[in-house]
């Protein structure tokens, strides 16, 4: 595959072959560069794909409206001709016809680029940002840590910030595709979803906010597209010291 940061402009047009495009596309979301440069691009061909819309010139309202004056009309009683289009007619209907679908098949194609690339860029902010603030709270001088043994297997670690902790998963047991692991607080308010812990070979990483001594960070078994209480008893529970 070519230097992804080349593809932008041939991504933008829809030029990019199935292999290329589905590569690109995972690019983008990490590369918020490329991600606002596609959207520049997205917005040229929208530009470009609206003037292809050019009002007809005046003189040929005249030349039609002329032509339908010159036409019979009606045809004669018990007479109905049977006439082939002629080839210049056939051609100009469809290439008039093409103009219009590809006017309106780019300005689709554009939008919907246009669209994807700016929730690349949006994906790409959030990414960023809590990449800053997993860093934050890892390299704090502050920071506390509890690690604990799985007794389903792997282990975890609980770093803790300023009102900011990193739940961190090692060799946790891979579960079916109709279960799945999801973090919850506990603290004086109750209990509260995190969210879905994603797991790539064992390992996963939570970030989570709002968190206090005394409360605790947890980890259960729920049904896919998790719950809105725990339904399972944890599988582990780490307290913020």
């Amino acid at each position: 595959m070519p230097e992804l940061h080349l593809l932008t402009g041939a991504y933008a047009l829809d030029a990019l072959e199935d292999v290329e495009r589905a590569g690109f596309e995972r690019h983008l979301r990490s590369c918020g560069n490329c991600a606002a440069e596609v959207i520049e691009f997205q917005e040229v061909a929208a530009r470009l794909s609206g003037r292809m819309q050019l009002a007809p010139p005046e003189r040929l309202r005249f030349q039609v409206l002329s032509a339908a004056n010159r036409t019979r009309q009606v045809c004669p009683p018990g007479w109905t001709p049977l006439r082939r289009p002629s080839l210049r007619r056939v051609l100009a209907t469809a290439c008039a016809a093409a103009l219009i679908a590809g006017s309106a098949g780019l300005a689709g194609v554009a939008w919907r680029g246009h669209q994807a690339a700016r929730d690349a860029v949006f994906a790409a902010d959030r990414a960023g940002h809590r990449a800053t603030q997993v860093a934050d709270v890892m390299t704090d001088p502050q920071r506390s840590e509890v690690v604990q043994l799985i007794p389903s297997g792997g282990t975890a670690t609980l770093v803790a910030a300023r009102g900011t902790a990193v739940l961190v998963t090692r060799d946790l047991p891979a579960l079916p595709s109709t279960k799945t692991y999801q973090v919850w607080l506990f603290d004086t308010k109750g209990v509260n979803s995190v969210e879905l812990l994603k797991l790539r070979a064992g390992g996963g990483q939570s970030l989570v906010t709002g968190v206090q001594a005394g409360s605790s960070v947890a980890v259960s078994v729920e049904p896919a597209g998790g719950s809105r209480q725990p339904t399972t008893s944890p599988v582990l529970n780490l307290l913020v010291a």
